[in-house]
């Protein structure tokens, strides 16, 4: 009997599909974009703006029977989890499950007695501003994803008029990070960490914005046991099952500040995926019951791997050439890593500060990896300024 086909829902499919394909798996995908590199791979259908992700649970009908993966943001929207859950066999966690993930001050509950190992920035209700203490804080969306909705907060500043959608937490310097983890119990492993990227400028990304990845990044043997450990502690007590991940800021000398956990597939995980080689959607389709093996974590490749997410830097129609059109010919290889993806239609018009496309490089090291993936923003800086000198 072979492996089923297993859709793809959220905002962009186009990673999770790919790994779906490099696991074994067929793929299917409802998103907002379907863009022509997903259609090159998958079935799919795509969720008009107005609706989503409403009618995410409606267009998977149009599908074959069978399990259903969730993206990025959907966490945030445990009814329509619950009725993609009522449809299918859901490979993601339910929505109580997310509830507890995503409570920040459950995290806090869990984390603050482990002390100086593993110290988490401190979270106050939306209703009980900060003291004026030396140190900045964020107001956060409780429902936020990819960074949207951060800011910085100082006393004196106004309060939301909706304190249960916010909260705060206390500003830590450092690196972004982040640490994707496998829970199929008993079974629990760090898979991996990357580097984030985020706000980066030469991306044109926001403030606290979501820009890409690079790695993997190795640890030390103590780091990745206080790693693993705050991992297996979190997933236990929020109940989490599958592939799921923390972003967390590397703050030396005191260590990693986990900021939020997101408790499904990850950004990132695609980045470690073409630098180790290692199927991880094997180990969510075991974690569901699917009966699969799970992975073993390989010897990881003498190169980094990253990705990086181009924003508009004012209102741009998408080219009908460029750059990325190797990737839009030629065979289909979910192995190979792509120079582009997420690759509009041309004449798409896309706003200031949104999302254009993905693009990839690798290097020997991490400083190389995002060497390249600079000289590339710099590429698409000069084409998409040159396009918009046309663009009315």
């Amino acid at each position: 009997m072979g492996r089923p086909a297993v859709g793809v829902v959220g905002a962009s499919g186009r990673a999770a599909v790919g790994s779906l394909l490099r696991a074994g798996f067929a793929a299917w995908a409802v998103d907002l974009f379907a863009d022509r590199d997903l259609r090159r791979t998958a079935a799919c259908a795509r969720c008009p703006a107005d609706d989503y992700p409403a009618a995410l649970p409606v267009l998977t009908e149009s599908f074959p029977p069978g399990p259903v993966l969730y993206i990025g943001g959907l966490e945030n929207h445990p009814a329509v989890v619950a009725e993609l859950a009522a449809r299918r066999l859901l490979w993601g966690n339910p929505p109580d499950v997310l509830a507890a993930a995503r409570d920040p001050f459950l995290v806090s509950r869990v984390l603050t007695p482990r002390g100086a190992n593993f110290p988490f920035p401190e979270v106050r209700p939306a209703d009980a501003p900060p003291p004026e203490i030396d140190c900045d804080w964020l107001l956060k969306p409780r429902s936020g994803a990819g960074g949207h909705g951060i800011r910085r907060w100082r006393p004196g500043d106004p309060l939301p008029a909706h304190p249960e959608r916010w909260y705060f937490q206390q500003l830590v310097d450092g690196t972004p990070m982040s640490a994707l983890f496998l829970a199929a119990r008993p079974y629990h492993a760090l898979l991996g960490v990357t580097e984030q990227l985020v706000g980066t400028p030469w991306l044109h990304a926001g403030p606290f914005r979501y820009a890409g990845n690079i790695g993997p990044v190795l640890v030390n043997c103590s780091k990745e046991y206080v790693l693993g450990r705050a991992g297996r502690e979190l997933a236990e007590a929020a109940g989490l099952r599958g592939l799921w991940g923390f972003d967390y800021v590397e703050a030396e000398p005191d260590g990693p500040f986990p900021v939020e956990v997101n408790p499904r597939y990850t950004a990132g995980l695609e980045v470690l995926e073409y630098a180790t080689g290692v199927p991880f959607l094997l180990g969510h389709a075991a974690a569901f019951g699917g009966g699969f093996p799970l992975p073993i974590p390989g010897v990881v490749l003498s190169r980094a791997v990253g990705k990086a997410i181009y924003f508009a830097p004012h209102r741009i129609a998408f080219p009908a050439a460029g750059l990325w059109d190797a990737d839009l010919s030629g065979d289909v290889h979910p192995w190979r890593l792509p120079a582009f993806a997420d690759i509009p239609e041309p004449g798409e018009v896309i706003e200031p500060g949104h999302p254009v496309l993905t693009f990839f490089a690798q290097g020997s090291t991490a400083d190389e990896c995002r060497a390249r993936l600079q000289s590339t923003a710099a590429e698409l800086d000069g084409l998409f300024g040159r396009e918009a000198e046309t663009t009315p």
